[in-house]
C-alpha cells in the first residue's frame, strides 16, 4: 500500500487521519475513476462499491468519542487548534463508531498530502446516515466494511 497515512472523510467534513501501520487490511472493490469537464474531481480520484477497512486500537479508550462531551471536537471551522491525527488524539477514533458516515478514504503522503481519493458506497435514501456501513470492534481491530446492495 502507497503512501504514509489514511484520512478518512465523513458525511459533514470532518476527518480523521491515520498511520499507514494501524491499518491491518484494505480492500477495494472495483474502483471507477471519476472525471467531468468542470474539474470538480481531481486526479486520482475513484468511487468503488465495496470498501473493507481494519485499524488497529490499543484499548476501548481509543473508542470513546462523543463530539457532544469534547472539548475540542473533530472540525473543520478556520482556528480549531486540535489535531485531527490518531497519534495525537487516540480517542478520535471512535468518530467512526459514533456515526455512520463515511464519505471518502484518502490516501496520504508523509507530509499528509493526497495522493488518492476513494468514494466509498453511500445509501442514496438518508443525506446523513450511511445504510451500506457497518462497523465492528473486537479484540483490538475496528473493522468498517461499506458495500453496495
Amino acid at each position: 500500500m502507497k503512501g504514509k497515512y489514511i484520512e478518512i472523510g465523513f458525511e459533514n467534513c470532518e476527518s480523521i487521519v491515520i498511520p499507514i501501520d494501524r491499518i491491518k487490511e484494505l480492500k477495494y472493490g472495483n474502483l471507477e475513476e471519476l472525471t467531468d469537464e468542470r474539474g470538480f474531481y481531481e486526479v486520482n480520484t475513484y468511487k468503488t462499491d465495496y470498501v473493507l477497512l481494519s485499524i488497529s486500537y490499543n484499548d476501548e479508550s481509543e473508542l470513546k468519542y462523543n463530539s457532544l462531551e469534547q472539548d475540542e471536537p473533530l472540525g473543520m471551522y478556520i482556528g480549531n487548534p486540535m489535531s485531527n491525527n490518531v497519534e495525537d488524539r487516540p480517542n478520535i477514533l471512535g468518530r467512526i463508531t459514533e456515526h455512520n458516515d463515511i464519505v471518502t478514504i484518502d490516501t496520504l503522503n508523509e507530509n499528509q498530502e493526497r495522493i488518492k481519493t476513494v468514494y466509498v458506497p453511500w445509501h442514496e435514501e438518508d443525506e446523513y446516515n450511511n445504510r451500506l456501513m457497518s462497523v465492528k470492534a473486537n479484540s483490538g481491530l475496528l473493522t468498517i466494511e461499506i458495500k453496495s446492495n
